[in-house]
């Protein structure tokens, strides 16, 4: 793996790696939470990120980030139960005063060069989509959907009794402060119209509760992988450039995709770029990554559009948002996968992803 620090005295080899991304045709980026820190979010892992946030407010709630969110142990005690909501509200106040940054502008301006592909982020802060870019509900995938959402959003609450959703208005916000869960009004409607009928009222309270949409550990519930799986084989067949930006790599399901995408690239003969302000363990990624750029998504973006604006616009080609034809539809691929493929989504229990097997028949 190549290592370069983002600076001037590299400028020159730089600029060589940007004259191939101005050369890809469909190009995949994977994102983690550090694209967002420039806006305003802090990440997760960070001596001064949420999770280090959290535990100095509740010590002793939880052993580690990750518990925060995992089912199992948000429910075990209404102490955990507390400090999950709590922890919720004040991610979602982060999100509605972040920023767009100039990374997330930057992949709208790719979209517009007919350039991307797809992002698949695992943030929930939705900045992608307040950048300009099409993101859809991880149900109802379309080819023309810019964004797919690997861990969820945070825009809207979901309830795991009706399984509706609702807005994460400043009334949920502030129930959430209180470390008490809302009312899903759908459920207490349902509740009442039984009541006046005579049937048995459930408890719409029980015995789960409404949260933030997002994928958490342990949720064996909420199925939204084989959607997004047959996304990303589709995107696999096309793609011949790959972008890793803001993310450690050290979430199982987001480390699957970046070896899938990888291979799916370099036999294509395409290169796999790594932006991030830290390192990563050399001997797990060689022959994963191919360049390492040390220092910040914002600097690589600037540095990225600065040439991208070089270009004549009459070398800029038009994407069909029918991607040639190849549709997905319907929960099938078209004109994409033999009698052999197989699409295998979500690993059972986790946020995170698995995808294309095939058969050796």
């Amino acid at each position: 793996m190549e290592k370069l620090i983002l600076n001037q005295q590299n400028r020159p080899r730089l600029l060589e790696i940007i004259q191939y991304i101005k050369s890809a045709k469909n190009i995949v980026v994977i994102v983690g939470a550090g694209i967002s820190v420039s806006g305003g979010i802090p990440d997760f892992r960070s001596p001064d990120g949420l999770f280090a946030e959290i535990m100095k407010q509740y010590p002793g709630v939880f052993s580690s980030g990750r518990d925060l969110f995992d089912l199992s142990r948000i429910f075990i005690s209404s102490r955990s139960l507390t400090t999950f909501y709590k922890f919720m509200a004040l991610l979602k106040q982060q999100v509605i005063s972040a920023r767009v940054t100039a990374t997330h502008h930057h992949f709208a301006k790719l979209n517009n060069t007919n350039k991307l592909l797809r992002v698949y982020s695992q943030n929930v802060d939705n900045l992608e989509e307040r950048a300009g870019l099409t993101i859809n509900d991880c149900n109802n995938i379309r080819s023309s959907d810019r964004i797919v959402k690997l861990h969820g959003e945070i825009d809207n609450v979901w309830c795991n009794i009706c399984h509706k959703t609702f807005p994460f208005s400043s009334d949920v916000i502030n129930a959430f402060k209180d470390g008490t869960p809302p009312e899903c009004q759908y459920c207490m409607e349902q509740a009442e119209k039984a009541k006046i009928s005579g049937k048995r009222v459930r408890n719409p309270r029980s015995p789960m509760l409404p949260r933030p949409n997002i994928l958490l550990y342990n949720d064996f519930e909420r199925t939204v992988g084989e959607e997004i799986g047959r996304v990303a084989y589709h995107d696999q067949r096309k793609a011949d450039c790959l972008l890793i930006m803001g993310t450690s790599l050290k979430v199982s399901g987001c480390k699957s995709l970046v070896k899938d995408f990888s291979k799916a690239v370099h036999n294509r003969g395409g290169k796999v770029i790594f932006i991030n302000t830290t390192e990563v363990a050399t001997n797990n990624w060689e022959g994963v990554i191919d360049v390492h750029i040390q220092g910040a998504s914002d600097d690589w973006a600037e540095l990225v559009e600065a040439e991208l604006e070089k270009e004549p616009a009459n070398k800029k080609r038009k994407r069909s948002c029918e991607d040639d034809g190849q549709k997905i539809k319907e929960g099938k691929l078209k004109k994409l996968a033999n009698k052999d493929d197989k699409v295998v989504g979500i690993r059972q229990g986790q946020p995170t992803l698995q995808f294309k097997k095939r058969s050796n028949r």
